[in-house]
């Protein structure tokens, strides 16, 4: 017998050795998988082995010897094919898996489907102090329903609805809001990925992670700045082409998601609206240093965003630089006047986002910041001479966090983002040690809207007051830094409780029902399920 033969022999015989062994542990999909890969090998060392037989026919009784092992490997190859028959038949018996995953999971045991539902609600409760600027009340922050399907491993579609804001019964404009709607390509994954529909457009640290896993109740001002825009329909590619390197672009309309009533799509109420069509694009490349020169138990975050496209600013219906309103969701003190009111004409706005981002984590400790800065840019066409003109408003946060049960946030980052936490040791009343998870952060953040001012002409950044969106607020502030203290308790990978003590202080004080204060104070809590 050949060395080749031998060596052929022992592979066949090892395959169906150690099939019969992971039979007895592995799910039926997987075995099948395991059965189907080992036979094409097996059969590959078959056609080895005829090509020796081919070349060695001045040598009959090596063939005769090769003509034996031949054989006995067509054998143990019937051998692994009727088993991987029989796991497979097995696999038709077992149908649909369910299980609680990352959401109800619905799986077809030979893995050419998978179904999720999941869910989340959040109750909220604030408090506010000056008790004359806002009321305390309890709120249900999200309540959401989603389906995700993957089919054939390559395609995936997700959507999700928002019932949080829903009137009962449901009022005109009222109906449950779209947050996504996407398809997922994913034929090259992890390098390329492609995305269609309604989705969120990765932009920021802060912004990319989900509200279930942010480090407070609320994102700091920095996600005022992006107003809208945090969902918006269009298509993006993106993926991790080598491990720690992510990236996205995305091409969007730039019109954000649906707002009492108004359209995602484009405006095409007139010659203005229908030239502002220009697409929204997002470019994000972000890098953790610490998988490329593999940094244990590390995170070393660097990268960021730019996004640019053109705002639509007609007559008769005037865009806004965004608002701003406190972390503790109270105080809306930053409302500047619209780009085009009566007695002006302005063009449409050029709105470029840029968003640099950093964080630093080791064991449980972590260190995280955004910077963001928006510049509204357009041009004055009357009264007067046309000018030109461009208009900044910035924020920025820094974030201390400690995992007091010493869970690592190496362990979460994901894909550019840190992801949902899981408890080193669920939840266990009276069991030593079953504590959950506990953590502790500190952020302090700050805004700067100076640049929008009364001796900028008008149409062109001033601040302003809205009494139909803010009635109570008859003057706002155009500078704020904010201090939050928060702690989060999630018993298991599902449930979590949290508290966040939040105080403002205004620039210049803000006047809200005809008093003036220049501070707020919040208490807020959060008792949130998902699943």
């Amino acid at each position: 017998m050949t060395a080749l033969a031998m060596g052929a022999a022992c592979v066949a015989a090892l395959a169906t050795s150690s099939v019969r062994a992971e039979d007895q542990q592995e799910p039926a999909k997987e075995t099948v998988k395991r059965l189907e890969r080992r036979v094409d090998a097996v059969i590959r060392e078959m056609e080895q082995l005829r090509e020796e037989v081919a070349r060695g026919r001045q040598r009959p009784a090596a063939n005769d010897d090769l003509r034996k092992d031949v054989n006995q490997l067509k054998g143990q190859v019937a051998e692994v094919k009727e088993q991987a028959a029989a796991a497979d038949a097995k696999a038709e018996q077992t149908g649909v898996l369910a299980y609680l995953g990352p959401g109800l999971v619905f799986e077809d045991p030979r893995g050419r489907w998978r179904m999720q539902v999941g869910g989340r609600a959040q109750l909220d409760y604030r408090a506010y102090s000056p008790d004359f600027a806002d009321a305390n009340t309890f709120s249900i922050r999200r309540a959401r329903i989603a389906v995700g399907a993957t089919v054939l491993d390559d395609y995936y579609v997700f959507v999700e609805e928002e019932f949080a804001n829903q009137a009962t019964p449901p009022a005109p404009n009222n109906a449950p809001l779209m947050t996504f709607a996407f398809l997922d390509l994913q034929w090259f994954r992890p390098g390329v990925r492609f995305r269609l529909g309604q989705f969120k457009p990765f932009f920021g640290l802060d912004n990319t992670q989900l509200d279930m896993q942010t480090d407070f109740l609320e994102r700091s001002f920095t996600q005022s700045l992006f107003q809208n825009l945090i969902y918006d329909r269009g298509v993006m590619v993106f993926g991790e082409p080598i491990p720690g390197l992510f990236y996205d672009a995305a091409l969007t309309n730039g019109t954000g998601q649906q707002v009492a009533g108004q359209p995602v799509d484009e405006f095409q109420g007139n010659l203005q609206e229908a030239q502002a069509d220009g697409k929204d694009y997002t470019l994000r490349l972000v890098g953790n240093f610490a998988k490329f020169f593999d940094i244990q138990d590390t995170v070393i975050h660097l990268g960021g965003t730019y996004k640019r496209g053109s705002a639509v600013n007609s007559a008769s219906n005037a865009y806004r630089a965004a608002t701003v309103q406190t972390e503790a969701r109270g105080l809306t003190f930053f409302i500047p006047a619209p780009f085009n009111s009566t007695g002006g004409n302005v063009s449409n706005i050029n709105r470029t986002i840029v968003d640099i981002e950093a964080a630093y984590a080791r064991g449980p400790f972590k260190i995280q910041s955004d910077y963001a800065q928006v510049t509204y840019a357009g041009t004055s066409i009357s009264p007067g001479t046309p000018f030109d003109f461009d208009r900044d408003l910035k924020a920025m946060y820094v974030t201390l966090g400690w995992m007091l049960t010493g869970e690592y946030y190496s362990d979460i980052y994901r894909e550019g983002t840190f992801v949902r936490p899981r408890p080193k040791n669920n939840f266990a009343w009276g069991e030593k040690g079953a504590t959950g998870l506990w953590e502790l952060n500190l952020r302090y953040s700050w805004f700067d809207g100076s640049d929008f001012n009364n001796a900028n002409p008008v149409n062109t950044g001033r601040p302003g007051t809205n009494a139909t969106s803010f009635p109570n607020i008859t003057q706002g502030t155009s500078k704020a830094q904010a201090w939050t203290l928060g702690l989060k308790w999630q018993p298991n990978l599902y449930a979590r409780l949290a508290l966040n003590l939040i105080h403002t202080k205004f620039d210049t004080p803000v006047v809200v029902n005809g008093r003036s204060t220049e501070y707020e104070n919040a208490i807020t809590t959060r008792a949130q399920l998902d699943f």
